[in-house]
């Protein structure tokens, strides 16, 4: 996963539009599964920002790897998928 932003009408809770991180990072996940083979499928990797690291392990499953290097295992990304983008993997 490379840059995620959000525009600032959707921060927080008062966004206009909700949950369009948890979407994107969705999306993400589903074509890791449909992009990637063998032991890379389903394992979305990326770089978080230091102070967001808390963040993408509570909301998005993220597990922090090395240093800021963050990954979603594939039984995580599932989860996301079917709460975001209501798919079965």
């Amino acid at each position: 996963m490379s840059n995620l932003e959000l525009s600032p009408v959707n921060y927080g809770t008062k966004g206009k539009i909700s949950n369009v991180a948890g979407c994107l990072i969705a999306y993400g996940c589903l074509l890791t599964f449909q992009l990637n083979e063998g032991n890379y499928k389903g394992h979305l990797a990326f770089t978080s920002k230091g102070e967001l690291i808390p963040h993408y392990e509570k909301y998005y499953y993220a597990e922090l790897v090395y240093g800021e290097k963050m990954i979603i295992f594939p039984t995580n990304g599932k989860k996301l998928i079917k709460k975001y983008l209501n798919l079965e993997i």
